[in-house]
């Protein structure tokens, strides 16, 4: 069974419900590492949306339509029936960004805190050698 959270994107609320685990894992190792690596490099404190979506923009166009397939399969517009596809957002691309943004984060929470937790970590801990 899905988990399935809301995400507010202009002016709109989305329910997304997350990938199976299989899907999940093919999310993570298809941006996982360079959301790692701008994070750990950037001093970012929290990956959130703004984040995640700059992530998107260097995505090849293939890899972001294989993600935005994963993480909107089963997103529907609240009050509506119907699966979001990139034609409901004509005109509109930012938003469809930041509808794939926030939906990745429902899917990859769990990442997102440990890299958080890490790179907190980095940032608080002294180099010991350093002292010496």
């Amino acid at each position: 069974m899905s988990r399935v959270q809301q995400v507010n994107v202009g002016g709109a609320t989305y329910n997304v419900a997350q990938a199976s685990a299989e899907k999940q894992k093919r999310l993570l190792l298809l941006i996982g590492a360079n959301i790692a690596y701008t994070s750990n490099a950037s001093g970012t404190v929290e990956i959130n949306e703004p984040f995640l979506l700059g992530s998107l923009l260097r995505l090849p166009e293939a890899t972001f339509d294989e993600v935005a397939g994963i993480v909107l399969a089963q997103t529907i517009k609240s009050g509506g029936e119907s699966v979001v596809n990139i034609g409901d957002f004509q005109g509109n691309m930012v938003n469809y960004m930041k509808l794939v943004a926030g939906a990745i984060k429902v899917n990859l929470q769990d990442f997102f805190t440990y890299l958080d937790k890490a790179n907190a970590e980095r940032d608080v801990t002294p180099n010991q050698t350093a002292k010496k």
